[in-house]
């Protein structure tokens, strides 16, 4: 009997633990799951950090810095390292061509404009940089050009609001006008195009702007002051405001976000204020003419430097 029940008792494997007694699945020590994260996290912004792109952008700063303490060489030697490192970058190669023209060298400057364009091919912003810059070069033919294909790329792409490729190619013909290089057709389209951008986006003082500086190359020169006038009574009176809410000590170490803004906005009015120049240089007005030709230059007026 003994040993009948000793082998049955062996013929039958024990029963299965029920569900409760399964040990829980064994999960990895919390130092090794720190370990992993922290070197993906290593990973990824060492990528982002030391990517050819990122690098490139590294390069150009120190260019940058190299240029505004005038070691041109150093400069030009960082510069050439980034485009090695990202020769596809369009934006990259535009702000090349500006360190160029800044040094007057406009035909190594045309090249990497034509660089840029071929690889941004109908990005607006890389379209209108560029034609910006031949506009400040007096290449307008080149400038008009890219304006045209603005429009273009705004009526068929819709990558730009028609309104501002229209103000840009109104503002491309008195460019140019202002260097004698545009035809009476072309002033006329140019005013076209900028009563249709007021049209489509209301009175917008930087369009007024556009508007009053053609008028002086279309012969209305009453106008054409009414006009900047207005655009600068805006602007004027945005500065004014910022500088109102700033204490006696803030407007002597103003905050940075501040002094960006009083920079760009000084960068505007000394436009503007050039543009009126003219204007009452035209009418005979010499004492006006002279106090805005101050006026722009006291805030930065500067072909070379794009305050134009």
């Amino acid at each position: 009997m003994s040993e009948s029940n000793s082998t049955e008792s062996q013929a039958h494997p024990a029963p299965a633990p029920s569900p409760s007694q399964v040990p829980p699945p064994r999960r990895p020590p919390l130092a090794l799951v720190l370990v992993v994260v922290l070197l993906l996290s290593a990973i990824y912004v060492g990528y982002s950090f030391f990517n050819p792109q990122s690098m490139a952008q590294w390069k150009w700063a120190a260019a940058v810095d190299a240029l505004e303490k005038d070691n041109i060489d150093e400069a030009k030697q960082l510069a050439n390292e980034a485009v090695e490192l990202d020769p596809e970058n369009a934006e990259l190669r535009l702000h090349i061509a500006e360190m160029h023209y800044r040094q007057e060298e406009t035909t190594e400057a045309r090249i990497q404009i034509e660089e840029a364009i071929a690889l941004g091919k109908n990005d607006p912003r890389v379209v209108t940089q560029a034609g910006f810059l031949l506009s400040r070069m007096g290449q307008h033919d080149g400038a008009l050009f890219l304006a045209d294909r603005l429009v273009d790329i705004a009526e068929q792409e819709k990558t730009i609001h028609l309104h501002e490729a229209l103000n840009r190619r109104a503002y491309s013909i008195a460019m140019a006008a202002a260097d004698e290089a545009a035809t009476p057709e072309q002033i006329a389209q140019g005013m076209k195009d900028i009563e249709l951008a007021i049209e489509y986006y209301g009175d917008d003082a930087s369009y007024i702007d556009t508007r009053g500086y053609l008028k002086v190359f279309q012969g209305d020169l009453e106008g054409s002051v009414t006009d900047l006038d207005a655009a600068i009574s805006y602007y004027e009176k945005a500065r004014t405001k910022m500088l109102a809410d700033l204490s006696p000590e803030q407007v002597e170490n103003m905050p940075s976000g501040i002094s960006f803004m009083d920079k760009q906005l000084k960068q505007i009015l000394a436009v503007l204020y050039s543009h009126r120049a003219t204007a009452h240089q035209k009418l005979g007005n010499d004492e006006k003419a002279k106090q805005d030709t101050d006026l722009a230059e006291s805030y930065g007026v500067d072909r070379l430097r794009g305050i134009w």
